[in-house]
């Protein structure tokens, strides 16, 4: 019989949640341990770098920090 994936909210149910609004934390596992902070510092081209800030991004969310730099070095990344 396959399982099927549970919602967010049938999850922190199953947790003893009491809020049904409230969500779970989501955690991600990584055999890549570096993290660069700023866009400016990923080593991405200038017309990248325009782009990204030309439509309002300033900090990259933590999956951008830990997945931007193997993706241009050529790793197999999943995310």
């Amino acid at each position: 019989m396959e399982k099927t994936p549970m919602t967010p909210n049938e999850e922190t149910k199953n947790q003893g949640g009491n809020d049904q609004n409230e969500v779970a934390e989501e955690v991600f596992e990584t055999n890549w341990e570096l993290e660069v902070d700023k866009f400016d510092n990923m080593g991405l081209k200038e017309s990248v770098l325009r782009g990204i800030y030309g439509y309002g991004f300033k900090d990259p969310s933590p999956i951008q920090c830990k997945g931007i730099l193997p993706l241009i070095q050529g790793k197999d990344t999943i995310a």
